[in-house]
């Protein structure tokens, strides 16, 4: 919800746009997530190679993607039986308390509603670059600033990258 915020104080939306859109995002990814039981779990000690083959052991299980990058040493893993895999290859793994699999394929209904909820929305390009937490680059153009938060739900979360993006730009205030 930070790059929303993020747009908003750059003013490539309006405040009551923002809360709009989050709170229909919120209902879509919750209906997605009650359709579907499942779930995220923050793997901790194993690296980004250890985390995709636990990914993969579980492919025959369902749904198992990684979610969110969020620095060397610590991944986020949503889906199913996530936790028991990562415990098996000597990780650490911290359930989270959410609702469901976000950032996964699981949350595609709730891309849909959201696509439909921006396309009411006055956007324009932001007054202070904002960096996409799904591809770690700042966008301009409005048509792909809704393109990239409709995407963002579907899409795991590169926080690391983004960072290192800011990073590269000189910025080193938060």
């Amino acid at each position: 919800l930070g790059e929303y915020t993020a747009l908003v104080f750059g003013g490539a939306m309006s405040f009551e746009d923002g809360l709009r859109v989050v709170q229909q995002r919120g209902q879509a990814m919750q209906d997605a997530a009650d359709a579907t039981p499942s779930g995220m779990v923050s793997i901790l000690l194993l690296s980004l190679e250890q985390v995709q083959a636990i990914r993969d052991q579980a492919a025959s299980e369902g749904t198992l993607q990684i979610a969110n990058y969020l620095c060397p040493g610590n991944l986020v893993l949503s889906g199913v039986k996530a936790a028991e895999l990562a415990q098996a290859q000597g990780g650490r793994p911290i359930p989270l308390a959410v609702a469901g699999a976000f950032h996964t394929d699981i949350m595609k209904p709730a891309d849909d509603r959201l696509a439909e909820a921006l396309a009411d929305v006055a956007m324009k390009a932001p007054d202070i670059p904002v960096v996409s937490n799904v591809d770690a680059r700042s966008h301009t153009d409005p048509a792909e600033l809704k393109d990239i938060l409709v995407r963002q739900v579907v899409s795991p979360v590169r926080w690391e990258d983004g960072i290192r993006t800011m990073l590269d730009a000189g910025i080193d205030e938060f």
